[in-house]
C-alpha cells in the first residue's frame, strides 16, 4: 500500500466518522439525563477519532513535500 492510498483510507474514515457525528448531533436536543451524558461521551470519542484521522491523512499527504 502506498502512502497516498493510506492517506486516502484515513480521509475516508474521517468522512465516515463525520457522518456519524452529523447523524447523532440532533439527538443532543432530545436526550436527557444519563442518555444525554452517554451521547456526549460517544460524540467526544467520535470527534477525537475524526480529528486524528484527518490529521494523519494530512501528514501522509504532505509526507514527500519539501520543507
Amino acid at each position: 500500500m502506498t502512502i497516498e492510498k493510506l492517506a486516502e483510507e484515513y480521509m475516508n474514515q474521517y468522512k465516515i466518522l463525520s457522518a456519524k457525528i452529523d447523524g447523532l448531533r440532533p439527538l443532543l436536543y432530545v436526550y436527557t439525563g444519563e442518555d444525554l451524558y452517554l451521547l456526549r461521551k460517544r460524540l467526544k470519542i467520535y470527534y477525537d477519532m475524526a480529528f486524528e484521522c484527518k490529521r494523519t491523512a494530512e501528514i501522509l499527504t504532505s509526507y514527500y513535500d519539501e520543507d
